[in-house]
Order: structure tokens, then sequence, then C-alpha cells
């Protein structure tokens, strides 16, 4: 069944599949929301960039699941200090949670989200990342900052 599996995730088109759930999003919608335009732009920029990796810093796993709606290659890396987002998140397509202590300094979290991708070979050094998180820290729902990264 992996094998199955593997094999068609080899052959989706990425940028077309993200394109069709956009437009079919702001046909439905007529417009996005602050953070499914973030997200969305998150999936964008690793299809432009070819980035290994979408880090996302989330209270309660929202801004996870509606970055893996738009289906990236990339993998998620969800970061969240909720046991129960955890557990929530293991079940979307696409997206490996994390357990942290806090949010507090984000570019100390999004440091450590680094690291574990490397030890657990999701990304490897030199490789370009895509951050997403908010601005004020643990609040959740307010996801407006994108960053790119390099994993050192």
């Amino acid at each position: 069944m992996r094998r199955i599996c593997e094999e068609a995730e080899g052959v989706v088109e990425y940028k077309s599949l993200y394109l069709t759930l956009r437009q079919g999003t702001l046909n439905k919608f007529k417009r996005m929301t602050a953070v499914e335009s973030i997200c969305s732009s998150a999936v964008k920029a690793t299809i432009d960039m070819g980035a290994a990796l979408i880090v996302a810093l989330t209270e309660s796993g929202h801004t996870a699941r509606v970055i893996a709606k738009y289906r990236p290659k990339a993998t998620i890396l969800a970061i969240t200090a909720s046991d129960t987002t955890v557990r929530q998140l293991q079940s979307v397509r696409g997206v490996v949670p994390m357990l942290t202590a806090s949010f507090v300094g984000t570019d100390s979290v999004i440091a450590k989200a680094l690291a574990r991708a490397k030890a657990d070979g999701m990304a490897k050094s030199g490789d370009s990342a895509v951050c997403v998180h908010g601005q004020r820290e643990e609040c959740p729902g307010h996801s407006n900052l994108l960053k790119m990264v390099t994993v050192p």
C-alpha cells in the first residue's frame, strides 16, 4: 500500500493542483481571509523556489490545515504547544506535528524546528524553507507572517 501511495504522489502535478484549488476557493468565497491568503502564498512560494519544507507555528492547528488544503509537495512541519493539536494533526495529509513548550521567541522556535527537520531527514543543509506564523505570539487565528529561510 505504501508503494502505491508513493507512486501516485510521484505523478502529481503540484503547480496545477495548487492553481486549481486556489481558483476553486476564490470562486466559492469571492475573497480570502488573511490567514488563507498567507497559507496559499506559502504553498506558492514553495512551488516557485523549490522549498523542501514549510514550518507552521500553530496554536489550534488551523494554519497547518489550511496549508495542507493546497496539497504542497513540501512537508509541513507544524509546531504547536498543545498535545491535543499534535494528536489532531497526525491525521492531516502532509503534516508532521511537533510539540514545543512555548512560542515565545519565534526565531528560536523556528531554529529548533529546522534542526528537527534536518535530524529527521525532512530537509538538509542549504535547503529553502518557508515559515508561517503570527505577529502576536500565542494568539490563535492570526497567522500573518511569511518568512523564507535557509536550513543551516
